[in-house]
């Protein structure tokens, strides 16, 4: 969905406060000396859903917290080594 623009809406309003940064579209810098690059990724990155029970969840949770790392990666680890990824 194009963001909107809005004007002004803050002006007068103190409970709109940031909302301008939503609707209002960033300026665009046309400067050509400057190329942006974008790092090449390794792989191609797919997401996909998982559903798991609440009581599994919540104990990822506390092993990934008590081990440091995200649940995400205590997943990727488990699948890693028993497919041998």
């Amino acid at each position: 969905m194009a963001k909107k623009n809005l004007g002004d809406i803050e002006d007068n309003n103190k409970n709109l406060g940031g909302v301008s940064a939503l609707f209002n579209s960033p300026i665009k810098d046309n400067n050509p000396k400057e190329v942006k690059q974008t790092p090449l990724p390794e792989e191609e990155i797919v997401t996909y859903p998982l559903r798991l029970k609440k009581s599994s969840l919540k104990a990822l949770k506390i092993m990934g917290a008590q081990q440091g790392i995200t649940v995400k990666d205590l997943i990727l680890s488990v699948i890693e080594k028993e497919y041998d990824l």
